[in-house]
């Protein structure tokens, strides 16, 4: 059995597949993680027989879709096999003190939080994954960044505007 999902193992995605096949697998899936969703998703036809690992928040800005979308246009693709929940690692929204740009990087899920959190005029630039979200938020001198506890090491600079515990369903397809 293989299990695609959203890699690297830093995301949410992978430690609940990681989840899934030890509970449910007996740790006999092979867990294949994508640099985004919309890799998996544009080419179900590599993967026929495999298993997608996909969360309920699903969103993509490039296909223009969330999982209720890809749920019901992908019926001949793939069926729901099972649903499970889990706590997310941590979330934090991070501020850069010494930069007032405007800029916040996060997961296109989770652009609408980053919004609620830090208010409407932060200019959101998503990211296939909350881990990468991060890295560009480094790279780029953003200002504001939402993305797991785990991937950040917090810098002089910077302070944590707000951290959130939230839980998560997760949808188990088998890809015809």
């Amino acid at each position: 059995m293989r299990i695609h999902t959203l890699g690297p193992s830093a995301t949410d995605s992978y430690a609940a597949a990681i989840q899934y096949n030890r509970e449910e697998c007996l740790g006999r899936a092979k867990i294949v993680g994508h640099p985004s969703f919309e890799n998996i998703l544009t080419n179900l036809n590599a993967y026929s027989r495999d298993y997608l690992l996909i969360p309920a928040a699903f969103k993509s800005p490039k296909l223009q879709e969330s999982w209720g979308d890809i749920h019901y246009e992908k019926l001949d693709q793939m069926k729901l096999e099972n649903c499970f929940m889990t706590n997310l690692d941590p979330l934090i929204v991070v501020k850069r003190n010494d930069v007032s740009n405007g800029v916040g990087y996060t997961h296109a899920a989770t652009a609408q939080l980053l919004q609620q959190v830090v208010g409407d005029e932060v200019e959101v630039k998503t990211s296939p994954s909350k881990y990468d979200a991060y890295q560009r938020y480094l790279v780029n001198d953003a200002e504001y960044v939402l993305t797991n506890e785990k991937n950040v090491t917090l810098k002089a600079n910077e302070s944590i505007v707000k951290r959130l515990t939230p839980s998560m369903v997760w949808c188990l397809y088998q890809i015809e």
